[in-house]
């Protein structure tokens, strides 16, 4: 028959816990088993909405997990923004607790305008509190990379592996190698260069760039990344960089401009590129502004580090 109206007012009126505990001790069923067909009945019986946004279903839940998860709680990290003094609280989401924090602003301001008159003075006092609801994305890239010291002189060596395996470990059968030499090095060490990568079996693909101040420009980026999509280098696949401090600059640009950011590896071939350029992660180019027809040193640049660094003194 019909369940009388102020019966299922009634239970409508009892917490889920107390539905639970009643309804496990009538059936004899396993509390946690019914506690959680409880919870689904309870969420497929909420109305869907279809108009809600995806900001609001993304706090909804951020709530909801964050209530439900004894990981976070007590978690919530309150503080003041340095720009607007407003109160900020920031609240841990469960599916990326270290990364993603829903957050809550909170904001008053007040007004004070005072009327003198000849009776009186009255002051009135106006207070506005704002609240904005957000996410904020907290997220590091890792820096790490070995800078190897190469016994002297052996770098192109035969007998020495170091430079080939600073290249990384690629697919068996795939046998072609990129490299960005600047034009002294190639001058210089040209043939061993080239002898070496073919004794090991490897088909080297050289790209000449000169070293010097002057052509620290886009044009050397841009030769670079031709290149490159001419080879048509993997998106984890290493290449080498060798040659002075200008050449690592103009290397790493390019490393960082090319498919988001490739790995590199820096073999610097002077002094000062052996102190400065192999030890740090900026990179850079000169930059000849059109508009005040200047050039700007390392105007254009980035941080971005080597997959590794081989010095041979």
């Amino acid at each position: 028959g019909k369940v009388p109206q102020s019966v299922t007012d009634m239970w409508e009126s009892l917490s889920p816990e107390v539905r639970t505990a009643l309804i496990a001790s009538e059936l004899k069923v396993d509390s946690s088993n019914l506690k959680q067909t409880q919870r689904d009945r309870s969420e497929s019986s909420t109305p869907t909405v279809l108009s809600r946004s995806s900001s609001e279903l993304f706090f909804d839940q951020s709530s909801s997990s964050c209530d439900s998860s004894k990981e976070l709680e007590g978690v919530a990290h309150v503080e003041k923004c340095p720009v607007s003094g407003a109160k900020v609280v920031l609240t841990p989401v469960e599916r990326a607790p270290k990364n993603v924090f829903a957050f809550t602003k909170t904001q008053s301001l007040e007004k004070s305008e005072v009327v003198k008159t000849s009776s009186a003075t009255v002051t009135t006092t106006t207070k506005v509190v704002s609240t904005s609801r957000g996410w904020r994305n907290i997220f590091s890239l890792p820096i790490s990379y070995d800078v190897n010291m190469v016994a002297h002189g052996t770098l192109f060596d035969t007998v020495n592996s170091q430079l080939l395996d600073a290249t990384g470990v690629l697919p068996e059968g795939y046998n072609t190698r990129f490299a960005v030499v600047d034009t002294e090095v190639e001058a210089l060490y040209g043939d061993k260069l080239r002898s070496y990568f073919e004794h090991k079996g490897i088909e080297l693909t050289v790209c000449v760039v000169n070293g010097g101040e002057a052509d620290k420009r886009s044009e050397a980026v841009d030769k670079i990344l031709d290149d490159l999509c001419a080879y048509k280098l993997r998106r984890r696949e290493p290449f080498l960089a060798i040659g002075g401090g200008c050449v690592l600059d103009i290397a790493g640009m390019a490393a960082c401009l090319y498919r988001r950011g490739v790995p590199f590896v820096r073999v610097p071939t002077t002094l000062l590129a052996i102190v400065d350029a192999s030890v740090g992660v900026k990179n850079g180019i000169d930059y000849c502004c059109a508009v005040t027809d200047e050039t700007y040193k390392n105007r254009v640049g980035s941080f971005y580090a080597p997959s590794a660094c081989l010095l041979d003194p």
